[in-house]
């Protein structure tokens, strides 16, 4: 039926006091005018609410840590875009941007006892504009060394040292009575572990997920299971030498040892001038080094080493660290390459380039010869120097800093050899010539 123009006027008429294009009904119009109406309708700009703020579901929390370390701080924030951080060194009347801080976490330089009190915040940037989170304080703490009892040890030229992951058990290579003990680290009492056994001249340890205990003797590698009171040897004859499998595996004076998650060791083969790996299965190979007393950085048998003696690993078991003993500086192993660097230091000297110097590689830090070699769970570097008679760290981001005293002296030990760390943050330092075992705590 066609539809007169009055009755089509009418009709449109009627549409409209009912509501229409706003209540679901769309007037009559030319295909251009509904195009028109249809797409203005479906636009987001006029449909959706502004954009929101960002907001922060977990604060940074406020960090006491001991002095030389590094803090990291970090943010959870929803709706965020971009991150900036800040700093206050007068109680928050001001707040300065820190350069390049600018993700959801931020990590500190080394700290010194003179950066307590600082505060750190960050400004969370959304699309729908930003906000600044709490403020949290730094509590930078001296250090305090104790040493621990000595009930049921005989001391006798602590060496290397290994820390059960819990923190409850050190244990200790004696390299004067042969001996391995198993300490408790809140008495300091402990006892052999494999009594009336004695080594001939333990030095490295290491301890094995499954509670295995390997230990560098002279010329070969023991291995103590978990829980028993006799060791075995492992590889190497007693016999220095050198020589890789499927050869009888010969080592020359083995000194610190690492072991990662599957069960692979690697030792520092302290007078062939290589550090080697021992498989799960006993299969021994050269890692890295060449067998020439000198410092090369490279990749594997192209490198070459002093007189590596302290090795560790970091937690996730991608790098090596090794104290080049007779090259003043720290060497870095990838694992996955075997590609030997320099972390900090100047080998290429020689005595020259030896010291005690904190700071960075750009600000000439120097390193004594080091000998005791550890890592924490924040990739932290603790070394000791056995000549210097300190202890160091070196932060993740290559600064080298001497463990203090409320004076701000350096921390001394009689030829420190062995360094372990706790979970907790606890350090172990074993004074080889002073007989003694001493507890670094941050000062209460």
């Amino acid at each position: 039926m066609k539809i007169s123009r009055p009755a089509l006027i009418a009709l449109n008429l009627t549409l409209a006091a009912c509501g229409g294009g706003n209540s679901g009904y769309f007037p009559v119009s030319s295909p251009a005018s509904s195009s028109t109406a249809q797409g203005s309708q479906a636009s987001p700009s006029t449909q959706s609410s502004a954009a929101t703020a960002p907001t922060i579901a977990k604060q940074p929390a406020a960090a006491t840590i001991g002095q030389g370390l590094p803090a990291t701080l970090a943010v959870q924030a929803t709706g965020a875009t971009a991150y900036q951080w800040q700093r206050s060194v007068d109680g928050g009347a001001n707040w300065v941007d820190i350069a390049d801080a600018t993700h959801d976490s931020y990590t500190t330089a080394a700290n010194q006892v003179s950066d307590s009190g600082q505060q750190l915040r960050v400004r969370v940037t959304g699309a729908g504009g930003s906000v600044t989170s709490n403020a949290a304080t730094l509590t930078i703490k001296p250090w305090v060394a104790t040493a621990l009892a000595t009930t049921g040890v005989t001391y006798s030229h602590p060496y290397q040292l290994a820390l059960d992951a819990s923190g409850t058990n050190l244990y200790v290579a004696m390299g004067g009575n042969g001996s391995i003990y198993k300490i408790d680290t809140a008495s300091g009492s402990g006892a052999e572990v494999t009594p009336g056994l004695t080594m001939n001249a333990p030095f490295g340890l290491a301890l094995a997920a499954d509670g295995t205990l390997y230990v560098s003797d002279q010329h070969r590698i023991n291995k103590i299971a978990a829980g028993a009171t006799t060791f075995s040897t492992w590889v190497g004859s007693g016999t220095s030498g050198y020589a890789d499998s499927p050869a009888t595996p010969l080592f020359n004076t083995p000194a610190g040892i690492a072991v990662d998650a599957t069960g692979n060791l690697f030792v520092a083969d302290l007078e062939n001038k290589r550090v080697r790996k021992v498989a799960a299965d006993g299969t021994a190979s050269t890692f890295s080094g060449d067998g020439v007393q000198a410092y090369l950085d490279g990749v594997g048998t192209a490198a070459e080493f002093a007189r590596p003696q302290g090795l560790a690993i970091s937690r996730d078991g991608s790098t090596l660290y090794d104290t080049d003993t007779d090259s003043p500086c720290l060497r870095k192993i990838d694992v996955a390459s075997a590609k030997v660097s320099t972390l900090l230091g100047d080998c290429a000297n020689g005595n020259a380039g030896a010291g005690v110097v904190d700071g960075t590689a750009a600000s000439s830090a120097k390193l004594g010869y080091s000998y005791g070699v550890t890592v924490d769970a924040h990739d932290n570097v603790f070394l000791t120097h056995a000549w210097d008679g300190v202890a160091r760290v070196v932060t993740p981001a290559g600064e080298i800093n001497t463990l203090r005293d409320s004076t701000g002296t350096a921390l001394t030990f009689n030829f420190p050899i062995g360094v372990a760390v706790a979970a907790d943050g606890t350090i172990y330092v074993g004074a080889s010539n002073g007989n003694q075992i001493f507890k670094l705590t941050p000062a209460q």
